[in-house]
């Protein structure tokens, strides 16, 4: 009986320390995925929250939606989560105003629509524009192009570009360039050629020019995924990339550059760079990464994504806007609104279900603000993300 009861006590203790600490691990792996920065698949998915939940009545995308609200195709919105939401809340009392006009059903979000739409219309800039064929052309020959390359008509003594022209997507050229870089820029040294630098959208218009006169017909034009940033995130690592700009500091933090860019500008940056990085490489016995079918715009919108502002804030912050911004006057113990009181907000799995649950609330908050003569306080991207923290505080 006492050799029963023995093991008995010796498998309950041991459950018992299973269960403390794999807990503990589980809970701080929950914790470690809340802070993790989330990467979207494909984040052109958005479009169809875009278009479902009514935003393309007011809002276009590069001249096709609404003509009442800021087309985003040329209103580039860049930075984070925090940055829409607060967006969106300063201006939904117009926004609210012209659904109301328009007879537009206001909709509800799910934190997953909230998130798939925010990936969305930060990505929308990073596709960036069309080129220009006749400022491409101007380049081709003042970047010296010509000496090395002929495009339509084939000569002999130079590297024919048709078949770079048969890819209708910029991303094409730049990756070919870039697997290439090393031997182009020494010939180009030892030529006597000035290698070429870029700046804004000229890789557009290089491979705009490049693909208009190259002789190819319209059908057999090939197309490029826009990127992957999960895959890109992937090649961030197996390319080196990891290894050179974050482990070892080979080469400079990737935080030191602004990527909130269009795909062939941030391409445009890496050519830029790719005789130091050539260099670095050599020095420190690394092999020069090339890339394949959609590795390079999977690789660039990953740094696209990677790099967002970094938008501060605390929970003790948090705390003061509660009082500061009138939240408490409604949301107060025993309140006379039937709202659920502060202590009783949160916690939430992600940004985005706060996001969402905030949006879903706003006519009611509007509603009511309005009635007490009282207006929206505005909210800065910081205050969102304070607010967002203290609701998740730990101590509850």
């Amino acid at each position: 009986m006492k050799a029963k009861f023995i093991l008995f006590t010796s498998v309950i203790i041991i459950l018992v320390s299973f269960y403390f600490l794999n807990g503990n691990t589980l809970t701080q792996q929950s914790q470690k995925k809340q802070s993790e920065q989330v990467l979207p698949k494909n984040p052109m998915q958005g479009r169809i929250v875009f278009e479902q939940k009514g935003c393309i009545d007011c809002h276009a995308v590069n001249g096709y939606g609404g003509k009442t609200a800021p087309d985003f195709g040329t209103h580039n919105f860049f930075g984070s989560n925090y940055d829409l939401i607060s967006a969106m809340w300063n201006h939904s009392p117009e926004m609210l105003k012209q659904m109301n006009l328009k007879n537009i059903d206001k909709q509800d979000f799910s934190p997953k629509d909230f998130q798939n739409l925010g990936f969305f219309l930060r990505f929308l800039p990073y596709l960036g524009s069309s080129g220009n064929a006749s400022k491409g052309k101007e380049l081709f020959n003042k970047m010296s192009c010509s000496s090395c390359h002929s495009v339509g008509k084939t000569n002999s003594n130079k590297i024919n570009l048709n078949k770079i022209g048969a890819n209708a997507s910029p991303i094409y050229l730049a990756q070919v360039m870039w697997n290439h870089a090393s031997i182009m820029q020494k010939t180009q040294k030892q030529s006597g050629i000035k290698v070429p630098v870029f700046r804004d959208n000229e890789f557009a218009d290089l491979s705009s020019y490049i693909e208009s006169v190259s002789a190819t017909s319209r059908k057999e034009k090939i197309y490029m995924s826009p990127g992957n940033p999960l895959k890109g995130e992937k090649l961030f690592k197996s390319k080196k990339c990891f290894y050179c700009h974050e482990e070892k500091h080979i080469g400079p933090e990737l935080t030191k550059f602004n990527f909130n860019k269009s795909v062939t500008e941030i391409a445009g940056m890496m050519w830029n760079h790719a005789s130091n990085m050539d260099a670095a490489m050599t020095r420190n016995k690394i092999s020069y990464p090339e890339f394949k079918n959609n590795e390079m715009s999977n690789l660039i919108s990953y740094l696209y994504f990677k790099n967002e502002n970094q938008i501060k804030g605390s929970t003790e912050e948090g705390r003061k806007l509660i009082s500061q911004k009138g939240c408490i006057s409604c949301h107060s113990a025993g309140n006379s609104y039937n709202s659920p009181a502060i202590n009783k907000i949160g916690p939430f799995q992600t940004s985005d279900e706060f996001f969402s649950n905030l949006w879903n609330h706003l006519p009611m908050m509007e509603k009511t603000s309005f009635a007490n003569g009282k207006s929206l306080p505005k909210l800065l991207p910081s205050d969102v993300k304070s607010l967002y923290l203290y609701f998740n505080r730990k101590e509850r």
